[in-house]
C-alpha cells in the first residue's frame, strides 16, 4: 500500500508552531483543565501513517494566508522611494547594455556643398544645351559632364535629352584632279569626275547625240572652254554584276551625278532597249528635259515619262543633299 507523508510533515509552519505551543502548555499544566479543542495527545503518541487530513485548526471562514496583524503586512514600495542599494538592475550587467552617459546627442549636420555648379542642366542628369549651343551638359553623381557639339546643340522638349547636330551634308563636291577629256562632247568637269568615280573612257557610249531613244536628252546643253557638251552621258555596264552597278551609282552621286541603271523590263525602261547607266552631271547648266530628270532623281523617281518610283537602288539623304546643292547652284 502506498504510504502518505506523515501528518507532522504535512503541517504548514504556522500550524506546527501553534501545535508546539499547545503541547508546551499541556506539559506545564497538565491538570489545569485547559480546553484545547482536542483531546490530550500522549507525549509519545504518533500520527497514523495513513491519515489523509493534516492536523490544522478548523477553518472559520477567514483567509488563513492573510496576515494576522495588518501592521505586519508588507507595505508597497512608493514609486518615489529609492531602491535598495543592494539591488542591481540585471539589464546593466549585460554586455550589450547601453549606458545613457555614452550616447552622444545629435548635432546639426551641415548640408553638403552644392554640386554641378554652373551646369546648364543644374542638378539634372538630362543633357541640356549650353546658352551658346556650342556644347551640352549634364550632372552625374555630382560631376558636370560636357560634350562639345561641333555643329551646334539642338534643344528638345523638357524632360528629354538635347542632342548634338549631325554634320551638315557637303554642298561642294570633293576635289578631283583636272585632266584631259575622256571623250568629245563631255563637260570638262564631268570628264574629271567620271574618272574619279572609276569610269574609264572605254565605258562611255554616248555624250552629245541624237538617238531616237534619247528623245533629245543628249542634245547639246552649252559650251565650256570653247567645247560643246551635253550634261547627259551613257555608261556601259557590260560585265558588271548588280552589286557592282549599285556601287558605281553611289560613287557617281558622290561626284555630282544623278544616275539610273536602265535595266530592260524594270523601273519603266522598255525590255527592248539595251541596259546601261544614264548619268547627268549637275555641276553644269542643262536643258529643261534634263532638269526634269534631276528633279525626279531627287525624289526617288525613274526620270522617265512614267515618273514611277525607282527601286533598283536608293541613295542616302546626304548624297541627295549634295546633288541638290550643286544642282541649284548651276541651274
Amino acid at each position: 500500500m502506498a504510504r502518505f507523508p506523515s501528518r507532522s510533515a504535512a503541517l504548514c509552519p504556522k500550524s506546527a508552531l501553534a501545535l508546539a505551543v499547545l503541547v508546551a502548555l499541556h506539559r506545564c499544566a497538565p491538570d489545569a483543565g485547559l480546553d484545547l479543542g482536542h483531546p490530550p495527545i500522549p507525549q509519545d503518541a504518533e500520527l497514523d501513517d495513513d491519515a489523509l487530513e493534516p492536523f490544522s485548526p478548523e477553518n472559520d471562514g477567514t483567509d488563513a494566508s492573510a496576515p494576522e496583524d495588518a501592521t505586519d503586512a508588507e507595505a508597497p514600495m512608493d514609486a518615489t522611494d529609492p531602491p535598495d542599494e543592494g539591488l542591481v538592475d540585471a539589464s546593466l550587467s549585460r554586455p550589450d547594455a547601453i549606458d545613457v552617459r555614452d550616447v552622444v546627442p545629435p548635432r546639426d549636420v551641415p548640408s553638403p556643398p552644392r554640386m554641378c555648379t554652373g551646369s546648364a542642366s543644374g542638378q539634372s542628369s538630362i543633357w541640356t544645351c549650353t546658352s551658346d549651343r556650342s556644347s551640352r551638359q549634364r550632372c552625374v553623381s555630382g560631376t558636370v559632364q560636357t560634350e562639345r557639339c561641333a555643329h551646334g546643340c539642338v534643344p528638345q522638349p523638357s524632360g528629354t535629352n538635347d542632342y548634338c547636330a549631325a554634320a551638315p551634308p557637303p554642298t561642294t563636291l570633293p576635289s578631283c584632279a583636272r585632266q584631259s577629256l575622256l571623250r568629245w562632247g563631255l563637260h570638262a568637269y564631268a570628264s574629271d569626275r567620271l574618272r574619279c568615280a572609276g569610269v574609264p573612257a572605254s565605258r562611255i557610249t554616248q555624250t552629245i547625240g541624237s538617238a531616237a531613244a534619247s528623245a533629245g536628252t543628249h542634245g547639246q546643253d552649252g559650251t565650256f572652254m570653247g567645247q560643246p557638251y551635253s550634261a547627259a552621258t551613257d555608261i556601259s555596264t557590260r560585265g558588271l554584276t548588280n552589286d557592282e552597278i549599285r556601287a558605281l551609282l553611289s560613287r557617281l552621286a558622290n561626284q555630282g551625278f544623278a544616275a539610273w541603271y536602265r535595266l530592260p523590263g524594270s523601273d519603266g525602261w522598255p525590255s527592248s532597249e539595251a541596259p546601261h547607266i544614264h548619268a547627268i552631271y549637275v555641276g553644269a547648266a542643262m536643258k529643261a528635259s534634263l532638269r526634269a530628270q534631276v528633279s525626279d532623281w531627287l525624289i526617288g523617281r525613274n526620270g522617265l515619262t512614267s515618273h514611277t518610283t525607282y527601286r533598283f537602288y536608293t541613295w542616302t539623304d546626304a548624297q541627295k543633299a549634295l546633288v541638290r546643292a550643286v544642282f541649284n547652284r548651276y541651274n
